[in-house]
């Protein structure tokens, strides 16, 4: 089944992306690409041995890295944060519907990020980088949007991009209930953010796709104005997607 929860030391909203439909009908393989809330929260060691990543990408902010570091046995990780340190959302963006608000907010990823985009599909390029994880605190927004990126190059449709990003609603609003006496701190990005961002709204994957596809062609146009090689995607295509049928097998 697709989009279904991958157990890992009981943390919330970990998914495989394999198994949807990408380049020449070719599925994404599934056990190889994985997204995921914060791995600080592991305490289970044998999980992780287990699940044996070879790539991790942490996309948190510094200070978040500095408030809640990943446990020792973690040793792997790439940090290539998508917005900087400094950043906060403005009161200007916080007013707007909440699908407004978490597009103006994933087009400031694209925009200063790209050179975290780079790094992140340089290192997946490599064949011996699977397992591989990203993550954020929550696995949603910045998850999110290099998700949507990932997906993209790999020819998965629009419509199964924003269906998984709006898979991560109810386990957000479940961690977040979860951690209320745990992670309570001044400025956290999930505890001050309300019900209707935390949900994530699948019209926001829509509208930030959609305008994506105004401003560079789709998101393997943003990619490649950020010279990413050629070479880099087809890598991509080739570790990450099923070999395609021949023609005996179709027989």
């Amino acid at each position: 089944m697709i989009g279904t929860r991958h157990e890992l030391g009981g943390l919330f909203n970990v998914r495989d992306l394999g198994g949807y439909p990408g380049v020449d009908g070719r599925n994404v393989k599934r056990g190889m690409l994985f997204r995921a809330s914060s791995l600080h929260r592991l305490d289970d060691e044998l999980a992780w041995r287990e699940f044996g990543a070879r790539c991790v990408v942490d996309l948190r902010y510094d200070r978040e890295r500095e408030a809640f570091p990943l446990p020792e046995f973690i040793t792997n990780d790439t940090h290539t944060p998508l917005l900087p340190n400094h950043w906060k959302g403005s009161e200007a963006a916080r007013a707007l519907p909440p699908a407004e608000h978490l597009t103006a907010v994933y087009h400031l990823m694209l925009e200063l990020g790209g050179q975290s985009v780079r790094e992140i599909l340089a290192a997946l390029a490599e064949p011996d980088a699977y397992p591989a994880v990203f993550f954020c605190m929550a696995g949603k927004d910045r998850t999110g949007v290099v998700a949507a990126i990932v997906l993209s190059l790999l020819g998965v449709s629009d419509a199964d991009i924003a269906d998984d990003f709006h898979l991560s609603g109810e386990q957000v609003l479940a961690l977040v209930e979860d951690l209320k006496t745990k992670e309570n701190y001044e400025d956290h990005p999930m505890m001050n953010q309300s019900e209707s961002l935390l949900r994530a709204p699948r019209e926001a994957m829509q509208m930030f796709l959609e305008e994506v596809a105004t401003r560079y062609g789709g998101l393997a146009g943003y990619v490649s104005e950020l010279n990413v090689p050629q070479s880099t995607v087809t890598a991509l295509q080739e570790v990450l997607l099923e070999k395609p049928r021949t023609a005996m097998e179709e027989l």
